[in-house]
């Protein structure tokens, strides 16, 4: 069985770790065996290299995050790593380091709203005979680098207009996805239970 490092806080502001660490250990279940890491702000390469995915759905990297430890996650990443970052997860991108690693820098979100999600016309392992879907989420926004290749998978519809929702890239030897649902246990339900699996199977390249 793969080995993951999930980076998490069980105690946090707005998005805890608790349950999600459950529901993620579930989805998982047989691909990989998840390590809950909350002093994420001292990660080394050495400790990263250990795991053959990282999964972030940290709440406080403003707070606990380094230089040292974004230094640690972008060189293990190019060194043939692979990072699924889901929802909170993705506000690691605020800072320039990260945001490149992740293909976008966080700007905000409205409050929570029915949002539509689309299959985007992309031919990927990761969405293959995905089905559109509504869900009540924070409608994450990002600005976009124009550097990394990455491949939008879904699109939420939100004030009448597209934005990126899930995408995947490559980013020097290791691959990133980036799942923006993921809010609360209620958010993971079947077809992001099925994103989420098949992006871990798509980064370990079995799909």
């Amino acid at each position: 069985m793969k080995k993951a490092l999930l980076l998490g806080d069980r105690v946090a502001k707005y998005h805890p770790v608790n349950g999600i660490d459950d529901v993620l250990r579930s989805i998982y279940d047989g691909v990989f065996d998840i390590t809950l890491e909350e002093d994420y702000g001292n990660l080394t390469l050495g400790q990263l290299k250990q795991y053959d995915l990282v999964i972030s759905y940290v709440d406080a990297w403003s707070k606990k995050g380094t230089k040292a430890a974004a230094a640690a996650l972008v060189t293990y990443v190019a060194d043939g790593g692979n990072l699924i970052a889901i929802h909170n997860g993705l506000i690691m991108g605020s800072t320039y380091e990260l945001a490149l690693l992740l293909g976008g820098k966080f700007t905000g979100h409205p409050a929570q709203v029915l949002i539509d999600y689309f299959k985007t016309d992309v031919d990927h392992a990761i969405t293959e005979r995905m089905e559109d879907f509504k869900t009540t989420e924070e409608p994450y926004m990002f600005d976009f680098d124009d550097f990394t290749e990455k491949e939008v998978l879904v699109e939420a519809k939100y004030g009448g207009s597209r934005m990126p929702a899930v995408w995947a890239h490559k980013y020097g030897w290791g691959r990133v996805v980036c799942v923006t649902p993921g809010h609360q246990v209620e958010s993971f339900h079947r077809p992001i239970r099925k994103i989420l699996y098949k992006a871990g199977l798509w980064c370990i390249d079995r799909i």
